[in-house]
């Protein structure tokens, strides 16, 4: 489990989200927490002021925190005090829920999530209990077998929903039940093969329901989320084929944007 999160905050109504999510961890994981307040321009911040505003904002929360900082453009330094604190786990939130001009969207997240030596939670709900189902996505892919298990090592008492989506060639003109046969025996063989090298524990194994979708993944990772029985969506970074584009690529503000629970994003280790 992570010992150390870093919680970027404006010090701001908007913050208490990824605030109370990073308490919440914390207290789960009796994990140490730093609050990283980034501010763009390079001008001298009264430090008391700040602890004063924290004090105020988030009260007897906030005792036991760290407090850092820093100046300059958010992504990167959060990337950089992340690495240099060798946190576990960063928090940060969404500035207008679903809007996909959030600052932690779009390009922002892009730098983060690719420069972060630590997974990245984007908080978007207000946390009311533990993540209890989690949604993770795989392409069978080292990086996906990474997410899986950063998922299973951070949120030991939830359930994993496992879910890869396979797309059957040619569908627009080949409608033969055997093609479709084929590609599903095929995504099988696939995801039987993932979970034997991946090797989890019985007590782990016994977590994860994994799951096979003919389609889209955007669409089949909406329509489960649109059901309103998963916490989390988890997500690696870096993929095989198309997969890369389908998690921080090109759509990655759309991904991000359309998600209604927090969202994991866990890159390559450090």
């Amino acid at each position: 489990m992570a010992k150390k999160i870093l919680v970027a905050t404006d010090l701001t109504a908007r913050a208490d989200r990824p605030f109370a999510r990073a308490k919440m961890l914390a207290d789960m994981w009796k994990a140490d927490r730093t609050l990283l307040f980034v501010s763009p321009e390079k001008k001298e911040v009264e430090i008391e002021k700040i602890e004063t505003l924290l004090l105020r904002t988030y009260g007897e929360d906030a005792e036991g925190c760290n407090l850092a900082i820093n100046y300059g453009s958010a992504p990167k330094v959060i990337a950089d005090t992340a690495l240099q604190l060798e946190s576990d786990l960063i928090v940060v939130g969404a500035a207008r829920h679903n809007n996909i001009s959030d600052f932690f969207l779009g390009t922002a997240v892009d730098h983060l999530v690719h420069h972060a030596s630590a997974p990245v939670l984007i908080v978007k709900t207000r946390p009311r209990g533990d993540y209890q189902t989690i949604l993770v996505a795989t392409d069978f892919s080292d990086f996906s077998a990474r997410a899986l298990r950063t998922a299973l090592d951070f949120f030991p008492n939830a359930k994993i929903e496992l879910v890869h989506a396979y797309h059957v060639a040619y569908e627009a003109w080949l409608k033969s039940d055997g093609v479709a046969a084929e590609m599903l025996s095929d995504a099988e063989k696939e995801l039987d093969n993932f979970m034997t090298e991946i090797d989890l524990s019985e007590e782990d194994a016994a977590r994860v329901t994994p799951q096979l979708v003919e389609g889209n993944l955007h669409q089949s990772v909406h329509n489960m989320l649109d059901t309103g029985d998963v916490d989390l969506l988890v997500l690696g970074t870096h993929g095989r084929g198309g997969f890369v584009m389908a998690t921080i690529g090109s759509r990655a503000s759309e991904m991000l944007g359309w998600s209604p629970v927090d969202v994991l994003m866990v890159g390559k280790p450090a």
